[in-house]
Parts: C-alpha cells; structure tokens; sequence
C-alpha cells in the first residue's frame, strides 16, 4: 500500500516544505543571493526549489522578493566598503555572505540593474536616491576623514 506524501497549499501542492526550513532558504537567498547555499539552509535540493518556483506563484514572488532584497544588500556592503575606507579589493563576509570582490560585486549589479524582468521588492519603504551633488559632497567628506586620519599620527608613539 502506497503511503500519501501531505502538501500544503501555497507549496504548489509539493511535498510539504516546513515554514521555518522555507524562511530559512529565503532568509539565505535575501543575504547571499546564493540560491544553491539557500537551498542547503532550507534542506532541500536546489533543483527542487527551482521546480516550485516555476510552478508555484506565491513561492516565485517570495524569492524574487528575496532576490532584490539581496541585491540592496550587495549595493549596501559595496558602498560601505568604499565609504569606508577599507583596503583591498575584497569586501569582507560573515555567515552567510561570503567574501566577495569589488569588481564582481560590481559587474553583478549593473546586470541585475539592466535586467528585463528583474525581481523587484514589494514591501517596504520606497527607495529614494540622493542626487549627484549630495552624494557627491558625502563621498568628498568621507574622503576629507581618511585623508585626516591618515596624516594624524596614532597615539602613544612617544614621538
């Protein structure tokens, strides 16, 4: 005799998929945009969450949500990176976002930026954007503090 296997509505009728493992793979998938590492953090086969996103709306808008929430956070580390001062071309990581290089990062947004049919967040707040003078003089200054605090000499050198 043949066991039934449950499923959940909002699941596509698949297998049932625990609402904690799904927000884990989508909690991943906003940070990293990594859906292979998603799907490792949501305990189940990549090709299986590609499968459900073809066929089930809601799960499809989930993780483009999750795709452009991780694409804002890609642009926040590049910028914080570069307003920041920090040295090298790599922008440091923690669980679960990896190390990644500034020319990658880049590259990665200026496709997702010219991408037709680019996932879009549905919630929050709307972006604004600065204009160019106003980012413009924020870089200047940030720029003025590194410059100042590298012509400084650090305390307790006895000099």
């Amino acid at each position: 005799m043949a066991t039934q296997v449950k499923t959940a509505p909002g699941n596509g009728g698949y297998p049932k998929w625990p609402a904690a493992q799904r927000e884990a793979f989508l909690d991943c998938l906003s940070a990293s945009c990594n859906v292979k590492a998603a799907a490792v953090a949501g305990g189940v086969h990549v090709a299986t969450v590609h499968r459900w996103r073809r066929q089930d709306p809601a799960f499809a808008q989930a993780w483009g949500e999750a795709l452009a929430l991780g694409y804002e956070m890609l642009e926040t580390r590049l910028l914080g990176h570069a307003l920041g001062g920090e040295p090298g071309d790599m922008i440091a990581g923690a669980d679960p976002l990896p190390a990644i290089s500034v020319d990658l990062s880049i590259k990665l947004l200026s496709r997702h930026r010219e991408a037709t049919g680019r996932p879009r967040r549905a919630t929050g707040p709307t972006r604004r954007y600065a204009d160019q003078d106003d980012s413009d003089r924020a870089i200047l200054a940030k720029l003025a503090q590194i410059e100042a605090r590298r012509a400084t000499p650090p305390a307790g050198d006895g000099k």
